[in-house]
């Protein structure tokens, strides 16, 4: 059930990237037109763009984390036995749960002081906050969408040795 509602949020997020990253072309293409054929370029395009940057990025985060398809180097797979080729997939996941863990604690500070001064950006006047709310939320659903791989592989794991 944890995992259903898990691959749900995934999906959710990743339409809402894809969503982001059409905002994106769509400003970039009325911009470059605008200014070619009318002289008057998109006021805040560049602000735009760098808010769906960010979210295109991390809102795809928990779907690849759910489906295990990061990039890697594979290098020792073929010179370690499957068991330990298990084993460090394990280490792999447990550390990139971590590594994510801090990512997330250090977004928070960042993310209050952008609510408690009002940051903005410089030509939308859009707050900062919700961006870094927006990140904030994205790693902890990677890390939960991780946390499910990882148990994943505990028990194929288990499976494989019974």
């Amino acid at each position: 059930m944890l995992e259903r509602g898990l691959r749900w949020l995934a999906r959710a997020c990743t339409g809402l990237g894809a969503v982001a990253l059409t905002v994106m072309m769509a400003t970039t293409d009325y911009d470059v037109a605008a200014r070619a054929l009318f002289r008057a370029p998109l006021s805040g395009a560049v602000d735009i763009v760098e808010m769906m940057v960010l979210c295109s990025a991390f809102l795809g985060l928990p779907e690849i984390c759910l489906r295990d398809e990061q990039i890697r180097v594979d290098i020792v797979d073929t010179l370690v036995p499957p068991l330990v080729l298990g084993a460090l997939k394990a280490l792999g996941l447990i550390a990139t749960v971590g590594f994510m863990g801090l990512l997330a604690v250090n977004v928070t500070r960042p993310l209050m002081d952008a609510w408690r001064f009002g940051d903005i950006k410089p030509d939308t006047g859009f707050p900062l906050y919700p961006l870094f709310a927006l990140v904030l939320f994205c790693l902890i659903a990677a890390m939960a969408t991780t946390a499910v791989v990882l148990i994943r592989t505990f028990r194929s794991g288990a499976a494989a040795r019974a």
